[in-house]
């Protein structure tokens, strides 16, 4: 399937390749944790969340194994899931992911860390349809990117421990922002 995207890129995706360009990962540090900590729209409990997506049209990607989790069990495959087959460093069985996705692309993405594997995988498949990213490490930080790489409209969603998944639809200033957090954790 023809991915969605077209050969001209936005500034924040220029951004981003310019930076993953002159970098092979780059690294969480304490100023962009705390940012990343914080909400980034508004948190919705399992259903809220199911009902978000079921009535759009949009893309959706997930990142994490819960928020896909919670989204296949309700009979909505997200178009592109990003996991580890792990939930609070947990190990889970996952086979309702690995069943859902044909196409699965394994990448390394060590913790607190987005590396330039990770990066090239989430571009290389967003518009496409049922497409998982299994990461061996850590899948937490790839919202940002899925934020900054993803079209207009595309729903983003992940979860956050013990609260219910952050989802947002992607606009130009969450592309701003999202761009920014990466840009930080580059100093």
């Amino acid at each position: 399937m023809q991915s969605r995207k077209t050969n001209k890129m936005k500034t924040p995706e220029k951004e981003l390749k310019k930076l993953f360009e002159e970098h092979n990962f780059i690294e969480l540090n304490k100023t962009t944790r705390e940012l990343l900590s914080g909400s980034h729209g508004k948190i919705l409990s399992g259903r809220e969340f199911i009902e978000f997506i079921s009535k759009k049209k949009n893309h959706v990607i997930t990142v994490g194994d819960m928020v896909t989790l919670t989204a296949i069990s309700a009979g909505v495959t997200p178009n592109m899931a990003i996991f580890d087959l792990k939930t609070e460093r947990k190990k889970i069985e996952g086979k309702e992911i690995i069943k859902a996705y044909k196409n699965i692309e394994r990448v390394k993405n060590p913790p607190g860390k987005i590396t330039k594997e990770l990066f090239y995988a989430i571009r290389k498949n967003l518009g496409k349809n049922r497409v998982g990213i299994k990461v061996s490490g850590e899948e937490d930080l790839a919202a940002p990117l899925c934020i900054v790489l993803s079209d207009y409209n595309d729903i983003i969603a992940w979860g956050v421990p013990g609260k219910g998944v952050n989802a947002v639809r992607v606009n130009e200033a969450r592309k701003k922002h999202a761009l920014s957090i990466i840009k930080k954790m580059d100093q």
